[in-house]
């Protein structure tokens, strides 16, 4: 590994907590009042509805942990799809039971103890950006067939639509690529297109050759939130030059922020390990302080 990230989880949650209080769902003009003062960086702001409080990480970050303890306890044997599940309930769990899963997802987590259970009443057809906000820790394996095999198998627990394998698949490889090769970031959507089946590449091959249309990054006609989320991230690598002002941009944009910027930050800080960041960022923190 050429540039190791031993803060990746760090850098992972410090993005997700800071662009979580600004994800859509907020009525303008408090969505526009609230975008502002973020871009202040002064603190950790609360989102107004989704009962986390300032500093608070999500899901992302949550179930981003899951996976790396997946590779880190399971590291000499082949991994399965109970060994993620039992790691998310778990997580879950520790976290408190917090809001911000996806409405259904959080219901069955509430009501299983095990991953027997959850595999067991869990549908896997979601076409969102659940298994690629997750994916960045397996960038750390040491072979793209094991990147893809990894990232495939984890995304098929809860996404196992095109959609989610394809988004899963993009995020890993592309984080790999910042971990064990020395190309610039405008070459992430190159490197993705080189490794990629080609059935994600005829389906989704567009968002490695045209820059992203700089709105939310949502669901859009014709492409779910996880397409739109590896659109966005590997635009924001390309474009911005420093993980705040990758930051900035993913906050200007609007929409799923906390999911593209926990992506972004958790690939791009293999190569930005030396920024400072407002000292807030790590001090204030969920678990930091």
């Amino acid at each position: 590994m050429r540039h190791r990230n031993p803060k990746m989880l760090l850098y992972i949650a410090m993005a997700d907590a800071y662009a979580a209080a600004v994800e859509e769902y907020i009525k303008l003009p408090e969505r526009n009042a609230l975008r502002d003062k973020c871009l202040e960086f002064l603190g950790y702001l609360a989102h107004p509805t989704h009962g986390l409080l300032a500093g608070q990480y999500t899901d992302d970050t949550e179930m981003s942990v899951a996976i790396a303890k997946v590779l880190a306890f399971y590291s000499n044997q082949t991994f399965t799809p109970l060994m993620f599940a039992n790691e998310f309930v778990i997580e879950f769990h520790r976290g408190g039971c917090r809001k911000g899963y996806s409405k259904e997802f959080q219901k069955i987590l509430e009501k299983v103890n095990t991953g027997l259970e959850l595999l067991a009443v869990l549908k896997n057809d979601s076409t969102k950006n659940g298994a690629a906000m997750r994916a960045v820790p397996i960038g750390v394996l040491p072979t793209i067939e094991q990147v893809l095999e990894v990232a495939t198998l984890q995304a098929c627990i809860t996404h196992s639509s095109p959609e989610g394998r394809f988004s899963a698949r993009a995020v890993a490889l592309m984080s790999h690529a910042t971990l064990y090769e020395d190309l610039p970031l405008t070459d992430l959507g190159d490197y993705c297109k080189t490794y990629l089946p080609q059935e994600d590449l005829q389906r989704f091959g567009y968002v490695f050759y045209h820059p992203w249309s700089g709105g939310q990054v949502k669901d859009v006609l014709g492409a779910s939130v996880a397409i739109t989320t590896v659109h966005a991230v590997v635009d924001v690598l390309a474009r911005e030059k420093s993980l705040m002002d990758i930051l900035k941009r993913v906050i200007i944009w609007g929409g799923d922020t906390d999911s593209v910027a926990a992506i972004a930050w958790g690939i791009a800080s293999a190569r930005y390990q030396g920024e400072k960041l407002p000292e807030f960022m790590e001090r204030d923190l969920e678990g930091e302080g």
